[in-house]
């Protein structure tokens, strides 16, 4: 009994005195900051301070030298989880896919033929992302119409009206044959009920009026894409406005009542865009590999007086003139 009380005094001293009170011996050490504590109340003002969840990092490095069989067998629990989640991710048919690069359903193909019959360039992303969950934009395969989900981000917006400076409206199907002054007129319009409901927070656009208002739809596929945008035409209809674009789901267009773009974000036109885009790679002609050979024959060649030198033990500054090892490297290049 005593010997057990004399173990238990003695595990406690090995830890000192409490970090956090400094008044009593330290009973426990934390599994991520090891702050040693005394009770209950002194570990919680410890994860209150440090902001500490008190679970060990396992990622942690710890040197060679400082790792026991704990330390090894986390590692090895860690890397099995590891795989078995890998192993889950391949399974769950719905998080199988993290690109495009799959097959299409049916509906999702005739969009994808329909945007590109129109100069579209539609990009549909795998099912778990949240941007093609809230997808509704509907293909009607007999009329041969598009109704796109918009989503309309007002922008400019005064901060005693709303938390931010952008204004956030979805329309889930709109008829790509309307134009822009047409779809946008129920937020600007107050004759229209939902004008109405946000005078308050659409003065500035509602008070410009519908021709002063200026779009913007919001760049995919480019370079710099999250602070870029392209121009619209409000006389202009849904479809001939997206035309050449890159659309990831469903267009996102900024409304400014002002003629420049939204604030963070700048315009770009056609020729930008097409200065930007890479040109393909092309493969080098015969002629060129043969003209290139040829010179490699001409000139001196690096590796060869490398090994020359290495294998005489002479410096490499000094290039060795040896005519028969420079014929049996013609030969072989030749061949």
């Amino acid at each position: 009994m005593m010997a057990a009380e004399t173990t238990a005094k003695s595990s406690n001293m090995r830890l000192g005195m409490c970090e956090v009170c400094a008044a009593t011996e330290a009973r426990y050490a934390c599994p991520k900051c090891e702050v040693k504590t005394c009770s209950l109340p002194c570990v919680q003002i410890h994860k209150k301070e440090l902001t500490c969840d008190g679970q060990r990092d396992r990622t942690k490095f710890v040197p060679l030298s400082e790792m026991t069989a704990r330390e090894f067998m986390s590692d090895y629990c860690f890397l099995e989880e590891c795989t078995r989640y890998a192993e889950n991710r391949k399974s769950d048919q719905c998080k199988r896919f993290t690109s495009d690069q799959r097959n299409l359903p049916v509906p999702q193909h005739r969009m994808q033929t329909a945007a590109k019959k129109r100069n579209i360039q539609l990009r549909l992303q795998a099912a778990n992302f949240s941007r093609h969950k809230e997808n509704t934009t509907y293909l009607n395969w007999k009329l041969g119409r598009f109704y796109w989900r918009v989503e309309w981000l007002f922008a400019n917006i005064p901060l005693e009206a709303n938390s931010g400076d952008v204004a956030r409206f979805v329309d889930a199907r709109c008829d790509e044959e309307l134009v822009l002054s047409d779809l946008i007129l129920k937020y600007v319009d107050l004759q229209q009920e939902t004008a109405r409901n946000y005078r308050k927070l659409l003065a500035n656009h509602q008070t410009a009026g519908i021709g002063q208002l200026s779009f913007w739809l919001k760049a995919e596929g480019v370079r710099r894409s999250s602070t870029r945008c392209y121009p619209l035409e409000a006389a202009k209809t849904l479809a001939e406005n997206l035309s050449g674009r890159t659309i990831v789901e469903f267009p996102t267009i900024f409304i400014t009542y002002e003629p420049k773009p939204p604030g963070g974000h700048e315009a770009i036109d056609s020729s930008e865009e097409l200065e930007e885009e890479e040109a393909p790679m092309s493969k080098p002609s015969s002629t060129v590999k043969a003209t290139s050979i040829a010179e490699d024959l001409d000139e001196p060649h690096d590796v060869y007086h490398d090994l020359a030198a290495a294998f005489a033990g002479e410096d490499i500054s000094e290039p060795e003139d040896d005519e028969e090892f420079e014929a049996l490297y013609r030969e072989q290049m030749e061949s």
